[in-house]
């Protein structure tokens, strides 16, 4: 047996000024604001003052998530080192969340491109065959990359070609 997976349903990127990064993915990127919480009491909430996390529909099955750090007192610390399974609250981030890439097809990509210049935002493009690969930093220094491979075509093919491991 094996998991079916539709893709990436959502990814979180840590930013530490929630203020700035919705400006970069929203105001200069254009990708829309789905859902934003708070974190009060050690707990998510819609009911808040204070964004602590926003969410955004980045395409096909995915949303982005960009979450101002969480700082754990000792004892959360402790049971977030645990086993899951032993868990009384919930500690979701894993780590530094370093990369991440968007699928963007490549009738598209010169647009993306296009919106990158416009709003002056350094970036790097490497092609290799027919792919395009382009790599910027958003406002948090996380590298955020679009690319022009589909993973779903790219392992349709391996497969057919029976080089799956």
């Amino acid at each position: 047996m094996k998991i079916t997976s539709q893709g990436v349903s959502e990814v979180v990127l840590e930013v530490r000024d929630m203020e700035r990064a919705i400006g970069f993915w929203s105001g200069k990127l254009g990708f829309p604001i789905v859902q934003q919480w708070g974190y009060e009491g050690g707990q998510f909430t819609e009911e808040t003052k204070s964004i602590w996390a926003t969410w955004l529909y980045v395409g096909g099955p995915t949303r982005l998530g960009l979450w101002l750090p969480r700082n754990f007192n000792n004892l959360e610390r402790l049971e977030k080192e645990s086993a899951i399974s032993q868990w009384n609250g919930l500690f979701d981030e894993g780590g530094i969340h370093v990369h991440m890439a968007l699928f963007i097809e490549g009738a598209a990509i010169e647009q993306a491109i296009q919106v990158l210049k416009e709003n002056d935002i350094d970036h790097k493009i490497i092609v290799r065959g027919i792919h395009k690969r382009v790599y910027f930093k958003d406002t948090e220094d996380n590298i955020i990359e679009f690319y022009t491979l589909s993973m779903e075509e790219d392992y349709v093919m391996r497969r057919n070609q029976g080089t799956l491991k």
